[in-house]
């Protein structure tokens, strides 16, 4: 799903005739970060997936999975069957996985498995449209959200707005695994 996230990207600025520089100065990403993401070396965390879509006029999901081709009305995604692809070391120091299924259209909420890798260094707070809910399954994270540190282990959960700075970070020895739920 890596390559394919940054090919739909791609094929999006091309058809609107916009140039890399054109959408990185809209997106504040750096030119060699959105090359990475459309060459498929480089994972694009949520946030910075959601601000493409919107730059792009996409859907997230859209943006995310592609075209739709499963019902909007009820999705169930069996145990084994739930992601649609793990996304490998995001530059927010986070792996993630999709539990909807590639082609879902209409929802207006993607759930995520999100690892953290508590040695994997801090990423740089981001803001992007949307709320999100967080809980944490396992482990210790550190939510770092508009200004102020918050300490979320496992159980804990955080509903936040977005559009305000945030970040998290595992905490501890062993990774941490938070259920996000993003809307946007």
């Amino acid at each position: 799903m890596r390559k394919y996230v940054g090919e739909r990207v791609q094929k999006l600025r091309e058809a609107q005739g916009l140039s890399q520089q054109e959408v990185c100065k809209l997106a504040g990403l750096e030119l060699s970060q959105l090359q990475a993401y459309e060459e498929g070396s480089a994972v694009p965390s949520v946030g910075v997936v959601i601000n493409l879509s919107r730059i792009l006029g996409s859907k997230f999901e859209g943006l995310l999975h592609g075209g739709g081709t499963v019902s909007d009305t009820l999705t169930i995604c069996r145990s084994g069957e739930s992601y649609g692809g793990q996304q490998g070391n995001t530059e927010q120091g986070y792996t993630y996985g999709t539990l909807t299924r590639p082609g879902t259209v209409g929802h207006v909420m993607e759930p995520f498995m999100l690892i953290f890798d508590p040695q994997a260094p801090k990423g740089e707070p981001i803001a992007h449209d949307g709320q999100e809910f967080v809980f944490v399954v396992e482990g210790a994270v550190e939510l770092f959200y508009d200004g102020k540190s918050y300490r979320l282990k496992k159980g804990d959960s955080a509903y936040l707005d977005a559009s305000l700075s945030h970040r998290f970070h595992g905490l501890g020895d062993s990774p941490a695994q938070i259920l996000a739920v993003v809307s946007s």
